[in-house]
């Protein structure tokens, strides 16, 4: 059987290029898709994070500013209730202390001094028994609304007298069958005049108010305002206004209607984002106010409604939540759940409710993702980014991949294939005997293969010594023919040729590498080609997406903090600013109640005054007059050390008991200092309830009053410009035990006497004592501060309650602050205005970033204009996500080790295959044919004999290059056989090594000749 018969090919093989291709698909396959998976996994859980650290956040955020909202609303609602209880304490003052009661002219020119001097806005109107009733709506026409019973006779009621002047006989008759007489009329404030009374067909009987029912329901030793619930009531010109009346009672009872038209502008505008709601009720649901702007009147019958049943969703829904919690109860009491806060549906919500009377309860809140809504839309992008990171880097690794596998085939193809083709049409001349192909040097060491190079020079150097053995043994001649050969023992032979041109083709190959280097360099290339592509995308893209969403966290953080910052500082202006509406409020009635009912000269009648505006009102604070005589009276409270007075040496005024009775205890040596000092000074106790003095003894200490800062600005005004003022900061004087060094501001007030000239003084002292608590009440992070100065840039008082006295006795600028905070932002400020006219309140309303904090500036519109700074370092705000950068770095960096890492290992993984691929596939075959072409160049056939029994190789130019080597063989074998005889040797043995006979020359020199 031949040789071509005898080899077992394999029934299927595939080409070098193809393999090639797998090869590097495979691994271009596994090294992109695990890093783009841990790439892309990296990615989202980036994002992930991000984007619930940017949510936690802002809702972290988001829970204060609502806090603060509501605690806005409440502190506004709660300044107003305050100022409508201060002022009805005021007029059950005016009216008990200083008016008739029972007489309806009085209590109506109370009412009018009431708008004289202190501007009240709100409706005045005073109910007695009888069911005599009068209303006083500031002044203008029809301001001025009386009702009284048929048959009311009071001869002192000159107003009662007036009002019916114009009625018909069929405007009496009305009345009587109303059994009252009601009639609207015009107040002129300037003239005092009341006029043009019209009669007004209504019934009208106080008594059945639920105001006067009420406050009927008190006992004289137990007086305080009270509230009704909100109903629906006229009021002047209005129908239907929906409010509630503040009442006390008395011989009659005094109120004050309160409306709500006006509570959804107020409530709007303090949220903070536009889908947050607000609306407040009573403390049994009723509705009267909300954020929406919604009716709070069933206009189908007329009632006011309750929450659960508000035509807006957000209350609706929330409102039903909070009936749902009270469904076990008889009687609702939603005050019970002050502070709680609930998650309902897609909405979060609190309340907080009013401690007292009118008990009103508030609730805000807002959709769950309102405050991280940008969050939100930056996830979406985030995730976009990946979905288009993920297709970029697929594109690019593919482009990578085909333009290295196309080249990786190239050089296969020119590194493999093609020699591997070469010498198999090399093998294929020399079974048919044809050998000039080995005569041009040319064509010699096709490859840079070292495995292929060593075949090719084995190969080469056994078709030599087969030729000449062949030549030497048979003499084959063909001549004629186109391959013919001439055995001859020239030196100078073709023969000779051919070993020469192998010699230099042989020196010529200087560089050859292993097919297993360039396998590895392939898939190398191949790899570091389909990885570096998707990972830079990647890790650019994790970068970006980190940045963005950090950029986008940090940016809401900020915008919410200065929400926060604004409910902060909105908060403690307005607790300041209610402090100072109270002790407007106070000054102005005093002004009321010693200009009207009082005597400015004489120090009896001013302490009394101080002792009434302490017995109807419980107001807390100093109050103290000082004469242009120099006299002064000063009143705090009751107790020891309550009352102070001053007048100088020899003053004397008859009509004061007061001025006989305090330096009765002096001795001669007090008398002295009075001398000497030219003031007496004596510090006594007062008794509240027995409206008496005593224990007064002597301080020895010169005060002039007119000398003081708070007399001297006063009296700086005229009876024109006359208004409340407050001084400069200022340490002063404490009384009795209490010690000097009081920082504080005095309010003051003038009074001038019929020719325009300053007669005294009223004041107020408003210490700072407290205002470390104001400021830091309403901080809402562990670093955050807060400090209050005047216009000109003095500490009033700051929140890290350190000492706003300098060492030196005197009041610290905050640029001279010994906190920190204080003293970097105030000098921040103080480079931002003049040196020269000072005015911080000019920086009111803006907002600075400066050595990584933020901070701003509200000052107050009015008297005494303090301005307040209020901020926090930023990391307070974005502390989470700064911790989650750091945190996105840290997992990128652990990201790029595990791919790195992963890719490594994978590569390595891959490498050993493609280089065991290699070697068993393409390798260890040459190595075979290699190893039996050398064997066969000394003759030795063993070999062959072996492989010829084997299946051929997968790779299909491997395995025709087998075919083709394996028939050539059996041919050179068969020559050689034919020439055994004549050697003596046996034809059958192929495992022998013939003899051959060499020419005279040496080897024999095979010549073929080429016909032309």
């Amino acid at each position: 059987m031949d040789a071509p018969q005898q080899f077992k090919s394999r029934r299927w093989t595939i080409p070098v290029l193809f393999l090639v291709f797998v090869q590097m698909f495979l691994v271009a396959a596994v090294v992109l898709i695990i890093p783009l998976v841990i790439s892309y996994s990296a990615m989202l859980s980036s994002n992930d994070l991000s984007a619930s650290t940017g949510r936690s956040v802002t809702r972290s955020l988001a829970v204060k500013i609502q806090s603060a909202e509501a605690s806005l609303a409440l502190e506004s609602i709660n300044s107003l209730i305050k100022a409508i209880n201060e002022k009805t304490l005021h007029m059950y003052k005016a009216i008990s202390a200083y008016n008739n009661q029972s007489n309806i002219d009085s209590i109506f020119y109370s009412f009018a001094n009431e708008v004289k001097y202190t501007k009240y806005d709100l409706v005045m109107y005073y109910g007695s028994p009888d069911n005599a009733y009068i209303m006083l709506q500031k002044s203008g026409p029809k301001s001025v609304w009386i009702t009284t019973p048929i048959g009311y006779n009071n001869p002192d009621c000159r107003l009662c007298q007036y009002y019916q002047q114009n009625y018909t006989a069929v405007d009496f008759e009305l009345a009587g069958q109303r059994n009252g007489s009601a009639a609207w009329g015009d107040w002129d404030e300037d003239s005092w005049v009341f006029s043009n009374f019209r009669y007004d067909n209504t019934s009208y009987y106080c008594t059945r108010r639920p105001w006067y029912r009420q406050a009927a329901r008190l006992s004289p030793d137990n007086v305080y305002p009270q509230y009704t619930s909100p109903y629906i009531f006229a009021g002047g010109t209005s129908n239907l206004v929906a409010g509630i009346t503040v009442a006390r009672h008395l011989i009659g009872v005094y109120g004050s209607d309160l409306s709500f038209t006006d509570m959804h502008d107020m409530l709007r505008k303090l949220l903070q984002t536009e889908n947050s709601f607000m609306y407040v009720m009573t403390r049994d649901g009723m509705i009267v106010g909300t954020s929406t702007n919604e009716s709070l009147v069933d206009l189908s019958t007329n009632n006011l409604i309750h929450a659960n049943e508000s035509s807006s969703p957000l209350t609706r829904s929330t409102a039903q939540y909070l009936w749902a919690l009270e469904s076990k109860s008889n009687e609702r009491d939603f005050t019970q759940f002050d502070g709680q806060r609930w998650d309902h549906e897609d909405l979060t919500f609190q309340l907080v409710a009013m401690k007292e009377a009118p008990y009103l309860v508030i609730v805000n809140g807002a959709p769950k993702n309102d405050y991280s809504e940008s969050i939100n839309r930056v996830q979406q992008d985030l995730e976009e980014t990946g979905r288009h990171t993920v297709r970029k880097s697929i594109g690019s690794s593919a482009v990578g991949f085909l333009l290295v596998v196309t080249i990786s085939c190239f050089v296969f193809y020119f590194a493999v294939a093609r020699p591997l083709a070469i010498i198999t049409e090399r093998m294929v001349n020399a079974t048919q005997f044809e050998f000039s192909a080995f005569r041009d040097a040319a064509v010699h060491h096709t490859t840079y293969i070292s495995e292929l190079a060593e075949m090719e020079t084995e190969f080469n150097e056994m078709v030599s010594k087969f030729a000449d053995s062949v030549l030497q043994t048979q003499n084959i001649c063909r001549v004629g023919s186109e391959n013919a050969f001439v055995f001859r023992s020239d030196t100078t032979t073709e023969t000779v040729m051919l070993r020469k041109s192998q010699s230099k083709a042989a020196k010529k190959t200087h560089r050859v590498v292993s097919l297993l280097w360039v396998v590895f360099i392939q898939t190398f290339v191949v790899a570091l080609v389909v990885l570096v592509i998707p990972l830079v995308i990647f890790l650019s893209a994790i970068a970006k997406c980190n940045s963005s969403s950090v950029a986008a966290g940090v940016g809401i953080a900020n915008t919410l903090a200065i929400r926060i910052q604004n409910l902060e500082v909105s908060l403690v202006m307005e607790s300041i600013g209610s402090l100072i509406a109270s002790i407007n409020e106070n000054s102005l009635d005093m002004s009321k109640i010693i200009s009207v009912y009082g005597n400015d000269s004489n120090l009896d009648s001013l302490l009394y005054s101080f002792a009434n505006e302490v017995k109807y009102s419980k107001y807390p604070m100093s109050m103290y007059f000082g004469t242009k005589l120099g006299a002064f009276v000063y009143l705090l409270g009751t107790g020891k050390d309550s009352i102070w007075v001053t007048t100088p040496y020899g003053f004397s005024d008859p009509g004061s008991r007061l001025c006989e009775t305090y330096q009765q205890n002096y001795t001669a040596s007090d008398w002295e200092q009075v001398r000497k000092r030219n003031s007496s000074t004596a510090i006594g106790v007062w008794d509240q309830d027995s409206w008496t003095y005593s224990g007064f003894y002597h301080a020895n200490l010169t005060f002039i009053a007119t000398e003081r800062p708070w007399y001297r600005q006063a009296a700086s005004l005229t009876p024109l410009n006359a208004q409340v003022q407050y001084t400069e900061p200022y340490s002063f004087a404490g009384v009795g035990d209490k010690t000097f060094g009081i920082a504080g501001i005095s309010s003051n007030y003038p009074f001038f006497d019929a020719n325009g000239q300053i007669s005294g003084v009223y004041g107020t002292d408003v210490s700072f004592a407290d205002m470390h608590d104001t400021l830091s009440k309403y901080l809402n992070t562990p670093n955050s501060f807060m400090y209050c100065i005047t216009r000109r840039g003095q500490l009033v008082g700051t929140s890290s309650n350190e000492s706003i006295v300098s060492t030196a006795g005197g009041m610290k600028f905050a640029n001279e602050s010994s906190t920190k905070t204080t003293k970097l932002t105030a000098k921040f400020l103080w480079d931002l205005v003049p040196n020269e006219g000072i005015d911080f309140t000019l920086l009111t309303g803006r907002l600075w970033e400066h050595e990584g904090y933020l901070f701003q500036v509200r000052a107050m519109e009015y008297a005494p204009y303090f301005v307040v700074v209020n901020g926090a370092p930023k990391s307070d705000y974005t502390g989470d996500i700064d911790l989650m950068m750091s945190d996105l770095e840290s997992a990128l960096s652990r990201n790029v080790v595990l791919i790195l890492a992963v890719s490594i290992a994978v590569f390595a993984i891959m490498v050993s295959i493609n280089c065991a691929l290699a070697h068993y596939l393409i390798n260890a075959p040459i190595g075979k044919i290699t190893s039996i072409i050398r064997n066969a160049s000394s003759f030795d056939f063993v070999a062959y004999k072996a492989m010829q029994r084997q299946y051929g190789n997968y790779i299909s130019e491997l395995s025709a290059m087998e075919k083709v080597f394996y028939t050539m063989i059996a041919k050179f074998a068969g020559s050689i056989r034919s020439s055994e005889p004549s050697k003596g040797r046996s034809t059958s043995d192929l495992n022998s090594s013939p003899s051959f006979p060499t020419s005279p020359r040496g080897r024999g020199t095979l010549i073929p000749l080429l016909k032309k």
